[in-house]
């Protein structure tokens, strides 16, 4: 897999994740464990996409 593949499929994570967290916090509540660990996880791949690009 090459940067721009693996860039790519960073992206859709992100995306994919994001859409999570904000279904879930609207539907369960900011504070209800699943839209934390969707959250914890959209972090992780921000950190990700940020050190990427600093590359």
């Amino acid at each position: 897999m090459n940067n721009h593949e693996s860039f790519d499929e960073l992206m859709v994570q992100i995306k994919t994740v994001r859409k999570l967290m904000i279904s879930t916090g609207t539907t369960k509540g900011l504070d209800h464990i699943e839209t934390i660990q969707h959250s914890q996880r959209l972090d992780k791949l921000m950190n990700q996409y940020q050190f990427q690009n600093k590359l």
